[in-house]
């Protein structure tokens, strides 16, 4: 029975550690998908990835005479170009063709990531040339379903791991060290995505691991501080055998000594480690 409940540990431990790195990857695609980091890492990828179909620069150029005469009596101007339809504020038209460029690539960026997609997010994939419904709400959301399964399901190993680990303050210790190692491996990535990013549209890959370093963080974190948690509760019960021991000897009028103390907790770290064995000879 002891043998079987090991095997079982082992196999909810490994599963777990799986879960606590690909939840690690979905939270982060989650974070960067928020808009605001989107908008923040994409324009200078749009505006290349734009540029293949539409010649952003040369059309604010071309226009900016007729929107400068247009905004003295309006306060928009609106075109339309490839699909796209600009509504400039003549604020930013007073500001010169560099702000009308930027403010229309935010533009772009804000109308992709706001479009309704009538598709699945595989279909979806399929059908986008290039995959800017990868830098959607819909994708943000998808992820974000995803990470919600993913911890959903964390929960339930750890309730599992609970009721079969013997020594019950051994669970913080087995759930902290692992989302620390995973988070440790999870770090390693960091370098697969460097090498990777190179021309506009590998970058645009990248944006989905911008929060990188925060998911790192935040993981290593809660796992160090589940780690220390349950280095207290060891400590604690400990303790509370100890004080326990004397007890004993108090009743019975004895004395005691520092090696039959040092014996005690020798035996109390053992059997934490091995499980219970024998009882504390009275």
């Amino acid at each position: 029975m002891g043998f079987i409940r090991g095997g079982l540990v082992v196999i909810l431990s490994v599963i777990l550690f799986l879960s606590f790195l690909i939840g690690n990857l979905i939270f982060t695609m989650t974070l960067s998908l928020e808009y605001e980091n989107v908008n923040s890492e994409l324009t200078k990828t749009v505006k290349e990835l734009i540029e293949e179909q539409i010649n952003i620069d040369s059309i604010i150029k071309q226009t900016y005479p007729m929107m400068q005469l247009y905004c003295e009596n309006n306060s928009e101007f609106v075109f339309n170009e490839q699909g796209y339809t600009f509504i400039i504020p003549c604020e930013v038209v007073e500001e010169g063709e560099e702000a009308i460029i930027n403010y229309g690539i935010n533009y772009i960026v804000e109308d992709i990531y706001y479009q309704e997609y009538d598709c699945d997010f595989l279909n979806c994939f399929e059908e986008s040339e290039p995959p800017f419904f990868l830098i959607s709400e819909k994708a943000q959301n998808y992820f974000y379903n995803k990470f919600y399964w993913i911890l959903v399901f964390s929960i339930i190993l750890i309730a599992g791991l609970f009721f079969l680990v013997e020594n019950k303050t051994n669970l913080p210790l087995i759930v902290g060290s692992l989302l620390i190692i995973s988070s440790l491996l999870f770090s390693k990535f960091d370098w697969v995505i460097s090498f990777i990013l190179g021309n506009s549209l590998l970058e645009f890959i990248g944006t989905f691991f911008s929060q990188f370093s925060r998911v790192f963080l935040t993981s290593m974190i809660i796992g160090i501080i589940i780690l220390i948690i349950g280095i207290i509760l060891k400590l604690f019960v400990i303790g509370f055998k100890v004080s326990n021991f004397f007890e004993k000897f108090k009743r019975k009028g004895k004395g005691i000594s520092k090696q039959e103390v040092k014996d005690v907790v020798k035996e109390e770290i053992s059997k934490n480690k091995k499980g219970p064995n024998k009882k504390i000879p009275k």
